[in-house]
């Protein structure tokens, strides 16, 4: 059989490379972790190359992107040309620029029949402030990049809304208004890895910090799924073009909506814990899985 070679690409802010590096390590015959700041990509008449300390990565059998949002619109571009050599990786070529903006993002989750929150997009703070009357307060601001928690505010009022966003203006920031949903939603984050679906929910006992991302102070604790729930982030991920990412989902009274799909989603043991299994082993399965349907190099 051809032996199998692995590259992990990983952003300045994504962590946990050289975990997923050695779970790899028992599974691919070559594995190779690169900077994304290392990389140059190189069009020819040769075609297309991915070059790393002169090592061509276009030659590999499957690439895992772990890029950080600075990082979006490099990463757009890197997942076509790896496309179009035949290299196998988590992403479709459309994904990274879904990724990178939250509205965008929010348009092709709803064009594809996924519950999301409504959303507004606009450069106006007297914009967002009659959209803010519209989806009714709170809302929720967001930076139209960022992941974490980072960039995620709530505006209780107008007066707290309109400052905000003339500083987001002042420093030529997008924003995009989404209404917040009730107190008492059950938050939770679904990882899905190709067919494999696991869940923990997550929460914040700080009444001054209503973000539960874990990165924010939240806590997490085990889920079970329910069907719709299962069905929202599979959707989502399929929508979006990602074939392994974590999907926020917020169980409402409505039914599950989906907040967000994080291609570069957090890896902890605590994580592992919750789920019942080895999140990167997981995730370098997967990987293998994919680059043997796709033939190999």
């Amino acid at each position: 059989m051809t032996e199998l070679k692995l590259a992990i690409i990983y952003g300045e802010l994504s962590t946990k490379h050289q975990l997923i590096m050695q779970r790899a390590e028992g599974v691919f015959d070559s594995v190779l972790a690169a900077p994304v700041d290392g990389l140059k990509m190189v069009h020819n008449g040769n075609g297309h190359e991915v070059v790393y300390k002169g090592t061509d990565l276009t030659e590999f059998d499957a690439v895992y992107i772990r890029t950080d949002d600075s990082d979006k619109a490099f990463s757009e571009h890197l997942s076509e040309v790896l496309e179009k050599e035949g290299v196998a990786t988590q992403a479709e070529k459309d994904t990274y620029a879904y990724e990178s903006n939250k509205f965008y993002s929010m348009k092709i989750l709803r064009e594809s029949g996924v519950d999301v929150p409504d959303s507004v997009y606009t450069l106006s703070p007297d914009t967002a402030v009659e959209a803010a009357e519209s989806l009714e307060y709170p809302v929720i601001m967001k930076t139209i990049g960022g992941g974490g928690g980072d960039g995620v505010m709530r505006a209780p009022s107008e007066s707290e809304l309109k400052p905000v966003m003339d500083t987001m203006k002042a420093f030529e920031q997008d924003i995009c208004l989404q209404e917040f949903l009730e107190e008492g939603s059950t938050d939770f984050r679904v990882l899905v890895i190709g067919d494999f679906v696991a869940a923990y929910k997550r929460s914040n006992d700080d009444e001054d910090e209503w973000r539960s991302n874990f990165s924010s102070g939240g806590n997490v604790s085990s889920a079970e799924l329910d069907p719709e729930t299962r069905d929202a982030a599979l959707k989502a991920a399929a929508s979006t073009g990602f074939d392994i990412c974590g999907c926020d989902v917020v169980q409402t009274a409505n039914g599950p909506e989906v907040l967000e799909v994080n291609g570069s989603f957090g890896i902890r043991e605590r994580y592992n814990e919750l789920v019942g299994e080895d999140v990167a082993f997981r995730i370098v399965d997967r990987m293998h899985e994919l680059a043997v349907q796709n033939g190999g190099k």
